[in-house]
C-alpha cells in the first residue's frame, strides 16, 4: 500500500500511465440521445448473452451494437471501453444467485455451499473463469461474495489472513475443476472428438505405449480406473478432501495462536 507521500500531484496521473478508477467509480451517462431506451443494464446482457454463446472473444462494441439494433457509437456514451465492459458482465452474473445466505456457524457446511454455488455459476458461464480470475473483485456483487466468503470463516479464532488462505484454497480447487471441465468441453467443439471419439483415436497409441512396460501405474490405471465417471461425485468427492485439510488447517492454527 503506497503512503500518502508517494501520491503525485493532479496532471501527473496520464503521464505515469496510472489506470482509471473502475467502472463503478464514474459517473454514469444518461439516456440522452437517439435511443433513450438503450441503457447500461441493456448492453451489459446483450453481451452476456452473447459470450455465453460464443466466448468472450466474440463480445465486441460492433456486435453488441449490432445485437440491440442501435448504432456503435451510441454504445460508447453507456460504456467507455471493453474492460469496463468485461468487468461490467464479470460482476452482473456475480449477482445472479442472490445475496447468499448468511453463515450458519457450521463453517464446513457453508463452504461447501460456497463451493458448489460458485462451481455452477462458473460452469454456466464458461467465460467468467478466467476474467474472475485475474480481475480483483471491484464490482458491487463480487465484493458481496467476497465478504459472505470472508463471513464463513469469521469467528474461529483466525487472523484475517488465515481466514482468506483457507477459504481461498478452497475457491483454488473450484476454479482449478472447472477449468478442466470448461477445457473438456472446448475441446470437443474444437476437434469434433467426445471423449468415446478420442479415446478411439488415441487408443491405438496409448496401447503400444504401455506394452512397453515403462508406465506400470498409468498402465494399472487405465485398465482399473473409472472413465466415466459423474462429474458431480467426483467434484464433491475432491471438495471434502480439501475440507478434510481445511479443518487439519484450522486446528494447526489454532494450535499457534
Amino acid at each position: 500500500m503506497r503512503s500518502p507521500g508517494s501520491v503525485k500531484a493532479p496532471g501527473s496521473a496520464k503521464e505515469l500511465g496510472t489506470p482509471r478508477p473502475p467502472v463503478w467509480a464514474r459517473p454514469r451517462s444518461g439516456g440522452r440521445g437517439p435511443q433513450p431506451s438503450l441503457s447500461v443494464d441493456a448492453i451489459v446482457g446483450a453481451a452476456v448473452a452473447l459470450a455465453d454463446a460464443e466466448g468472450a472473444d466474440a463480445v465486441s462494441m460492433r456486435r453488441i451494437a449490432a445485437e440491440l439494433g442501435v448504432g456503435t457509437m451510441s454504445l460508447y456514451r453507456y460504456v467507455e471501453t471493453k474492460d469496463d465492459l468485461l468487468d461490467l458482465m464479470t460482476d452482473q452474473v456475480m449477482g445472479e444467485d442472490g445475496p447468499g445466505d448468511p453463515p450458519t456457524g457450521d463453517w464446513r457446511e457453508d463452504l461447501r455451499a460456497v463451493a458448489v454455488g460458485y462451481r455452477r455459476l462458473m460452469l454456466r458461464h464458461p467465460w467468467l473463469l478466467p476474467i474472475a480470475a485475474s480481475r480483483p473483485p471491484m464490482g458491487p456483487n463480487s465484493l458481496r461474495r467476497t465478504e459472505h466468503l470472508l463471513g464463513v470463516m469469521d469467528g474461529l479464532g483466525l487472523e484475517i489472513d488465515a481466514m482468506s488462505g483457507l477459504a481461498g484454497t478452497v475457491i483454488g480447487f473450484v476454479r482449478g475443476v472447472v477449468l478442466t471441465e470448461i477445457a473438456d468441453t472446448e475441446a470437443t467443439r474444437r476437434t469434433g472428438l467426445d471423449e468415446d471419439g478420442y479415446r478411439r483415436s488415441a487408443g491405438p497409441y496409448l496401447k503400444d505405449v504401455l506394452a512397453a512396460g515403462q508406465h506400470p501405474l498409468l498402465a494399472r490405471f487405465v485398465a482399473l480406473a473409472e472413465h466415466d465417471p459423474d462429474p458431480d461425485q467426483v467434484f464433491r468427492w475432491g471438495l471434502e478432501r480439501v475440507l478434510d485439510g481445511v479443518a487439519a488447517g484450522l486446528v494447526q492454527l489454532r494450535g499457534t495462536a
